[in-house]
């Protein structure tokens, strides 16, 4: 069962994730039919926002649970791993915030009432960088993810290995092997002792500073489709991204894509 001390995190990504679906209503329902496609330049980097913010918050929790260690030498194997599967359920909470928010864009990409006088014609230069805005959001916050989920992977391989167990150490080394750490030898516990660190560090300022920047993919997206009317082809590609997107997301939040599973 969840550690009752992240439901805090799992609040938060809830709030973020209530404030990017409306804001993705309001800004998809306020554009005439023809506008709606061009939500996905704006909106996808906005709907990233739930998981880089449960990054931060579980790279941050994950630091705070090797200090504790490390200086009272409390905790339990099973406690450690319960952790990991709490902080790693904050995660996943992201990411199935963001698939939500995903199907809502496509939705909306598909509410069409005609085209809109005054507007001008997206040109094919303008489509590429519409389309490249949300792609790199996608980019940006699936590393940082990435990078955390790793590092909580290195955590269980090494917590779960029990010495008079063959089958879990053979799952931990493989584990191991498969990050490229060695399994023997003085400096591998240094090597991995590192690398958790260092992907702990990369989510929480990685996630603050992806925060940001998907902010700034958001709000040139949103300027560049504002009095643009949009093609069928734009339209197909738009809804290729919501729904690769989407699927993304569903592959984690459903846990397909989970790095603590060592077999």
């Amino acid at each position: 069962m969840p550690d009752t001390r992240y439901l805090p995190g799992l609040a938060l990504v809830a709030v973020v994730a209530a404030v990017v679906l409306v804001a993705l209503l309001a800004l998809g329902l306020s554009r005439p039919g023809a506008r709606r496609a061009g939500l996905v330049a704006s909106g996808l980097p906005l709907a990233l926002l739930p998981t880089v913010v449960a990054t931060a918050y579980v790279s941050l929790k994950l630091i705070g649970l090797f200090a504790a260690m490390g200086e009272t030498g409390a905790g339990t194997m099973q406690q450690v791993l319960d952790t990991c599967a709490s902080l790693w359920l904050v995660a996943r909470v992201g990411w199935g915030a963001f698939a939500v928010a995903c199907v809502l864009g496509l939705l909306l990409a598909f509410l069409r009432s005609g085209p809109s006088p005054g507007d001008a014609a997206c040109s094919a230069r303008r489509g590429f960088v519409l389309v490249l805005l949300p792609v790199l959001g996608l980019l940006i916050a699936s590393t940082v993810t990435h990078h955390v989920g790793r590092a909580l992977r290195i955590t269980t391989a090494v917590v779960s290995s029990v010495e008079n167990d063959p089958a879990s150490k053979r799952r931990s080394d493989a584990a191991l092997v498969a990050e490229g750490f060695a399994t023997e030898g003085s400096g591998s516990i240094g090597a991995i002792s590192r690398f958790i660190a260092r992907g702990a560090m990369i989510g929480t300022f990685g996630g603050a500073t992806a925060a940001v920047i998907l902010l700034g993919l958001a709000v040139p997206g949103a300027i560049l489709a504002w009095r643009v009317q949009f093609g069928s082809s734009f339209l197909a590609v738009a809804a290729a991204l919501w729904l690769l997107a989407a699927a993304l997301g569903g592959l984690v939040a459903g846990g397909v894509l989970n790095p603590l599973r060592l077999a």
